[in-house]
């Protein structure tokens, strides 16, 4: 029997396994793979996460090798080497280069009709990698590009504001990594432009 829809996760690690436990949560899947290079690692948080069951809608969850991700409707590519004190993200284009290049030929063998979500860093330069070696269209690749760092900069301003970050909306745009900016023109505070509240507010000061 076939559980839709199906997302497998490349890479077991901290982020990997954040992005399964937001998704079982949430209720995106019925079916979550984990698939790392060290197993008994991506074993034990697939028991872990399963062990949740009570908890959530029914989802069936795994572990297992590139077979396991067939007929996987997203496969999340979060697998890379860190980067080290003293890097920019773009020094790891070299090491996450070669492991892209394992990764993705035995998603397009095993799920050839898949998307990807592309988590691993540099984001920009490994999704367009993923896009030329997939040979997919580029509505099928998706980079998480700066989601992140905006969620980042809309709770450090509502923070700074005293709001709830839910009504803080901004962007960080540009290139993920030390390139990226603030668009500070477009930032909204619960639909008030932040140059406006923040004239009124006292913390003016400060911003």
């Amino acid at each position: 029997m076939r559980y839709t829809p199906k997302i497998s996760i490349i890479g077991a690690g901290s982020v990997g396994t954040r992005f399964a436990y937001a998704t079982i949560i949430r209720g995106l899947a019925r079916h979550v793979v984990l698939v790392d290079l060290n197993k008994k690692r991506a074993e034990g948080e697939a028991m872990d996460l399963s062990h949740g069951a009570p908890f959530y809608n029914p989802v069936k969850i795994e572990a297992g090798d590139y077979p396991a991700i067939e007929d996987s409707d997203l496969i999340v590519i979060t697998a890379g080497r860190n980067q080290n004190p003293g890097e920019t993200r773009l020094d790891l284009i070299r090491d996450n280069t070669k492991i892209f290049q394992a990764i993705i030929p035995q998603c397009m063998q095993y799920a050839p009709a898949t998307r990807f979500l592309v988590v691993t860093n540099p984001v920009d330069v490994l999704s367009y990698l993923t896009y030329k070696l997939s040979r997919k269209p580029a509505s099928e690749v998706i980079g998480a590009g700066t989601v992140l760092d905006s969620a980042r900069f809309r709770y450090l301003l509502g923070v700074h504001c005293g709001v709830d970050a839910r009504n803080v909306h901004g962007y960080i745009i540009g290139e993920n990594g030390d390139s990226e900016f603030p668009a500070w023109s477009s930032v909204m505070i619960g639909g008030v432009p932040i140059q406006a509240y923040c004239y009124k507010c006292d913390k003016r000061s400060e911003c």
